[in-house]
């Protein structure tokens, strides 16, 4: 199967099921990108505009998207899942030693899916860790859909709240500092991060490893 077929397939999937237990590992490591970003800018942007701010993280955010694809080209690409779930695993342990507290059902997801990713590696089914990958890649699309667009949908929106399922991973509003700018509710600017930003994605799903 062609790389973008693959990627076309894996977003509808993802759209269709996130805010589910089913997605719930994947929601762990666009979290876990996420604080990294939002460390990064509050250190290096400090006092900057929130709105200033906001567009840089969600730049950011898509750009890791767009690295990952152009990683996900390369001989390296059966190691994203591995290389995703270490990561999150780590930030893991590590605030829940800051906090002092372990949030058991997270421990589990991350143990499962490592175990699982292990005997994937294990028996070198190559074909499906590039699918595995693609589910990391494009977790990063839905987490902001879900930010930028679901989260002022469901925060206008009370009957929005209900029906979009999808909002329940969401953990922050990265658009809402942009409600009321130029007149426009904070979905809108959303919709227009999101078309702009998912024009590189599209672009660098073409031409990847088949599986």
């Amino acid at each position: 199967m062609r790389s973008e077929e693959r990627a076309g397939i894996v977003a509808a999937v993802l759209l269709l099921l996130w805010g589910t237990i089913l997605t719930f590992p994947f929601h762990l490591f666009t979290v876990f990108l996420e604080r990294i970003v939002s460390t990064a800018c509050g250190v290096v942007l400090g006092s900057a505009p929130v709105i200033v701010v906001q567009i840089i993280k969600i730049v950011l955010l898509s750009g890791i998207e767009v690295f990952l694809l152009l990683v996900s080209k390369t001989r390296f690409a059966c190691y994203i899942p591995v290389t995703a779930l270490l990561t999150t695993s780590v930030s893991f342990v590590l605030r829940s030693i800051q906090t002092r507290s372990f949030d058991t059902k997270t421990g589990i997801a991350l143990a499962v899916v490592l175990i699982l990713t292990a005997l994937i590696h294990l028996f070198r089914a190559e074909k499906i860790l590039l699918w595995e990958g693609d589910i990391f890649i494009y977790s990063i699309s839905i987490h902001l859909i879900t930010s930028i667009v679901a989260a002022p949908l469901a925060a206008s929106y009370a009957l929005m709240d209900k029906i979009l399922y999808i909002d329940h991973y969401h953990d922050t509003d990265m658009s809402g500092a942009f409600a009321g700018f130029l007149t426009l509710p904070a979905f809108v600017w959303g919709l227009f991060f999101m078309i702009i930003l998912s024009l590189p994605v599209v672009y660098y799903s073409f031409s990847r490893k088949k599986a």
